[in-house]
């Protein structure tokens, strides 16, 4: 069910053994996952290595136990953020956008007001500090 019976009879024209396909030749004649571009294997080749990059990188934002960590209140101010909200503080002329502005507007995505609470705005109390006594 992973491939057409057309890709399977074509590669086994070509390979003389399952063993012989190439990684890539064998993942691009895969059937698309639904609601995909990809294939399983490619899916998982792509899921793995995001994950990795991100356990890899230090600096990533939700990486704990690190000097610049951020405290539990500050990373959920951080996953407010939203490029429609930057949009909206940041136009003169914008009044309504869609809360995934990438995404075309639909029944899911609908435009809404700068100022409604579907935008939720960062909150930067969790990063104020005490001033030091004089």
């Amino acid at each position: 069910d992973v491939m057409e019976p057309q890709s399977i009879n074509q590669l086994a024209a070509v390979y003389p053994s399952v063993d012989e396909v190439d990684l890539f030749i064998g993942a691009v004649s895969e059937k698309p996952l639904e609601g995909a571009m990809l294939g399983p294997t490619f899916v998982c080749l792509v899921g793995d290595q995001f994950a990795r990059l991100r356990r890899g990188d230090r600096f990533f934002y939700e990486e704990s136990n690190q000097p610049s960590t951020f405290s539990k209140d500050q990373l959920e101010q951080l996953r407010k953020a939203s490029l429609a909200r930057i949009l909206c503080d940041n136009s003169d002329d914008i009044a309504l956008i869609q809360p995934l502005a990438f995404i075309q507007p639909s029944f899911l995505n609908q435009r809404v007001s700068c100022s409604s609470e579907a935008i939720p705005r960062v909150q930067l109390h969790p990063w104020a500090q005490e001033r030091p006594a004089a």
